[in-house]
């Protein structure tokens, strides 16, 4: 487990907690931020962090980011067209 505010670009995240208040729980459920929602990294270069949750794309403080703990999740790679998923080589 990790905090949000690790996560490198580009990784795909389950949330696994929210370390926070009442007020920043509910305000990052509105968001599609709870415990079980996936979220993808766009950016994370020292500053704020942006996301994509629910299909939206959302800035957070680095302080609100490390409030959140998440887990990695393995992405299926799409099948390439003519080919299973068995013999789709990266």
């Amino acid at each position: 487990m990790a905090a949000l505010s690790e996560v490198g670009p580009g990784e795909s995240v389950e949330v696994v907690e929210v370390a926070a208040g009442r007020g920043l729980k509910a305000r990052l459920e509105q968001l599609g931020i709870f415990p079980g929602s996936l979220v993808e990294v766009l950016v994370n270069n020292g500053g704020h962090v942006l996301i994509r949750a629910r299909g939206a794309v959302i800035s957070l403080s680095r302080g609100i980011a490390s409030k959140i703990f998440v887990r990695r999740v393995q992405q299926e790679r799409p099948a390439v067209e003519g080919l299973s998923s068995a013999e789709h080589r990266p």
